[in-house]
């Protein structure tokens, strides 16, 4: 209902801008033929007579008064309706007909103007179009009464009368395939809007729903990894020695919470767009080395003189995530490599940016894997063992840190990969609106 409100309203306002232009081409002769009267009646000799000037004078003073009226009492105070905006256009027939009877009546070649409000009616429904035209064509056959007699050439005068007739027989004829056909087009183009709102309506809902899935698919693969490491530990708890046994408690413990706590992110997403939205507490860039150095003996981390004291107010639980990510990544290549050396973790810093390059000498991807890593759900690895997200997310949350990650890999050789995102810059604006990628 309040769609339909603001079209009526948006059509009412056309209709009055429409009946300023007619009053203002009206003034506009009015002060030519005041200011430059021989011009004037040059210009009018290919016209109709002259208007009565008092007639006309009212006319254009009515006219005026109810667009004022219609500005200032409807359209100001959102009050248009279907009703309103009817009346306005059989109030401009009318006038029409008024100055066409005041200005040569039926013989006056601007009667095709009648077409104007009838052709504006079509925006509002198909019975007031009909109605529209039904007064239309009923003040066109009056200005064979309120008009002058049409006079033709001495000897033609029946045959001009015909012609004057004929033509409000073509008027009513054309007047109806008009209202007809453009309405047709109208209702076309109304369920074209339709569809198409419907269409972006699906659009966004499958955008929802992909956005959902990939919330999910997300957390699962986080999960994956600490499910994995507490399956082979509980796999293997009955041959342990009981310091080996206790060693791996703890850690079945640690990693039980780290899946508690990725639960919490999914079950309650704000969590996550809270992190990123927060100012945290400044915290070394070195940490990043005690995560990856967890993630298996075959990693070895060096920090610059500059990566080991510089800080970083980023979120790091994200930082965190993104570096997992990556060095997984790079371990599950060099295991499937025999004879690999393992990765290599560079970790650096300048005034404001952090930079880090994760090398393995692993089974590397060729180019089409390279250029396809990044999409969401590829993955290089054998059936069950990657969803494929894990440089799709950590390319989304780089992107909210204002940072950017590069993908450099040989096939057979190993593959590079550069991490650099700012260590103190504010989140753009908008960040913060995802769910996690």
């Amino acid at each position: 209902m309040q769609r339909l409100t603001s079209s009526v309203q948006i059509t009412l306002r056309l209709f009055v801008v429409a009946r300023w232009v007619m009053l203002a081409l009206i003034a506009l002769g009015w002060t030519l033929q005041a200011v430059r009267p021989t011009l004037f009646r040059q210009i009018v000799s290919w016209f109709p007579p002259p208007p009565e000037p008092i007639g006309t004078s009212i006319v254009v003073v009515i006219m005026a008064v109810a667009n004022l009226v219609v500005s200032r009492r409807v359209l100001s105070r959102g009050r248009a309706t279907m009703t309103i905006a009817g009346s306005h256009l059989l109030l401009d027939a009318a006038a029409m007909t008024a100055l066409l009877a005041l200005s040569g009546g039926v013989s006056n070649a601007f009667t095709t103007m009648y077409f104007v409000p009838m052709t504006l009616a079509i925006q509002l429904s198909p019975g007031w179009a009909w109605a529209i035209g039904g007064a239309c064509l009923l003040g066109f056959a009056s200005l064979f009464v309120l008009g002058p007699a049409p006079v033709g050439p001495p000897g033609h005068e029946e045959h001009f009368l015909g012609h004057i007739r004929g033509m409000w027989v073509a008027f009513g004829i054309s007047a109806a395939f008009v209202i007809y056909f453009v309405h047709r087009i109208a209702l076309s183009l109304a369920r074209q809007r339709a569809e198409l709102e419907r269409l972006r309506m699906t659009a966004q809902q499958d955008r929802q729903l992909a956005g959902l899935g990939t919330l999910a698919a997300g957390a699962a693969h986080e999960l994956g990894s600490p499910l994995a490491t507490i399956g082979v530990l509980v796999a293997d708890l009955q041959v342990m020695e009981p310091r080996e046994r206790d060693d791996a408690m703890r850690t079945i413990r640690h990693e039980l919470a780290r899946c508690k706590h990725i639960l919490q992110q999914m079950s309650s997403p704000e969590l996550r767009v809270g992190s990123l939205a927060a100012a945290a507490e400044p915290w070394l860039l070195a940490e990043l080395g005690d995560e990856l150095r967890s993630l298996g003996s075959e990693v070895t981390v060096e920090t610059s003189a500059a990566g080991a004291t510089a800080t970083t107010t980023q979120p790091q639980e994200v930082v965190l995530q993104i570096i997992r990510a990556v060095g997984t990544n790079a371990v599950d290549a060099c295991r499937a490599k025999p004879g690999s050396t393992g990765v290599r973790v560079a970790i650096d810093a300048t005034a404001d940016h952090a930079l880090l390059r994760v090398h393995d000498d692993g089974v590397g991807m060729p180019p089409e894997a390279v250029a396809a890593a990044f999409d969401p759900f590829f993955s290089t690895k054998p059936e069950g063992k990657g969803m494929g997200l894990g440089l799709f997310l950590a390319r989304a949350h780089l992107r909210k840190l204002g940072g950017t990650i590069e993908l450099e890999s040989q096939h057979g050789r190993g593959t590079t990969t550069t991490v650099r995102f700012p260590l103190r810059e504010a989140l753009r604006e908008g960040a913060t609106d995802g769910r996690g990628g």
